[in-house]
Parts: structure tokens; sequence; C-alpha cells
């Protein structure tokens, strides 16, 4: 199918997703704007109550990276190289704090608060699955059953 000009972020698009979200192993999805190649990745990434995003960072290729919670309310937080955790922030559809715009190379994750949330992301590209991402070692993969301990213990910071 031929790529539009535009799309509208509507309604009709936020129940589709979350239905996906909902229907998917991973307990989420992402709806991508752009084609993989682009220099511009966006996109939204809608997250369930029960996802588990193993800590990473965007270091080699260097990418700086925003959130803006559309929808629901997640918990953002940032590691030191040791897997401390650094900082944690409460982002919301209502406020006070909507998003975070953070620079390449910083340890994150992100933990859903409520029922699901419906992230807006933009970060550079293009996108290389080998290279996009480096996960963090102090952590369990996303593939390992010891994660649900490890998920319980990020949502105990909020």
């Amino acid at each position: 199918m031929p790529r539009l000009d535009r799309e509208y972020i509507e309604e009709s698009l936020y129940r589709r997703l979350l239905q996906e979200a909902a229907a998917s192993p991973r307990k989420r999805t992402n709806h991508n704007f752009h084609e993989l190649s682009e220099p511009y990745q966006r996109f939204l990434n809608v997250l369930t109550k029960d996802t588990y995003v193993q800590p990473h960072r965007h270091k080699n290729p260097p990418k700086p990276e925003t959130f803006l919670a559309l929808r629901g309310k997640l918990g953002f937080i940032l590691f030191r190289e040791d897997g401390s955790v650094l900082e944690t922030q409460i982002l919301s559809s209502e406020g006070p704090v909507y998003g975070i715009d953070i620079l390449p190379g910083i340890y994150h994750t992100v933990v859903c608060l409520s029922e699901h949330c419906i992230c807006f992301e933009g970060k550079s590209g293009p996108y290389d699955p080998q290279s996009d991402k480096e996960f963090a070692t102090w952590c369990p993969p996303e593939s390992d059953p010891s994660k649900e301990e490890y998920l319980n213990f990020l949502r105990s910071l909020f």
C-alpha cells in the first residue's frame, strides 16, 4: 500500500493499536509514521500494564530520544552505568510532566502505570535492529522468566 502524505492521530487509530497491544505476546505495539531508512523515526508506542521493556540505551550510533504521553501514565526510569537508579519521573497525559527528551547513551526504560499508555516517540534514524539498542546486562532480558520480579521492582519505584 503506498504511503499517504499525512496520517491523523485519532481515536480510531488508538482503539486499533490498543487491541493490537493487548493481543501481542509482548503486551505492546508500535505504529510507525516513518520508513525504517528515514533519518528521523516517529512512532506511537502503545503499552499495556503488563509489558516489560528491558532497560537499554542508544549509544552507537548515538540517538537522542523524545517521549510524550498522549494517553495514560507511565514511569520513566534513568539508570547509571552500574544499573542503579539515577532518576524516576512520572509522565502523564494529564501532566504536570508530559514528556522527556534524553541525550544518547543514557540507560532508560518505561513502566506502564495505567491500564495502557500511548506515547509518541521520536529519535534519530535510520532504524537498524542490529545497532538500534544496547540492552543493559544488569537486568533480565524479555525472554527471562525473572523479568516479572524485576518489573515489580521497577513498578515499586512509583
